[in-house]
């Protein structure tokens, strides 16, 4: 009976865990909802409403943006590629690359 208990209550922290895990990458990734528009344009210039949330999420979400990068399957889900990712990070002046997300 002591060890169902345990059981229990380890997944419940495990689940409590992973809900927020979940939340805060969909914080994250909904912080960079207005770059959307530059995604399937490379001609169109980011503008500050998409490059101020990269340069916040990177200062201060860098595990999350890692999460997103390194999950291939998240990024697809908005049809986004790490490339493209990337590409408008470096034309709002965002030098991090994804090595920072190794460490």
């Amino acid at each position: 009976m002591a060890q169902k208990m345990m059981m229990m209550a380890v997944l419940v922290i495990l689940g409590t865990m992973m809900a927020t895990f979940t939340v805060a990458q969909e914080t994250c990734a909904q912080s960079l909802v207005p770059c959307a528009p530059y995604l399937n344009n490379a001609t169109a210039q980011p503008q500050d409403d998409c490059c101020n949330p990269i340069k916040q999420a990177v200062e201060t979400q860098l595990t999350c943006l890692c999460n997103l990068f390194n999950d291939p399957t998240l990024l697809s889900s908005f049809n986004v590629t790490v490339s493209e990712a990337l590409r408008i990070a470096r034309e709002c002046g965002v030098t991090t690359d994804l090595s920072a997300c190794n460490g």
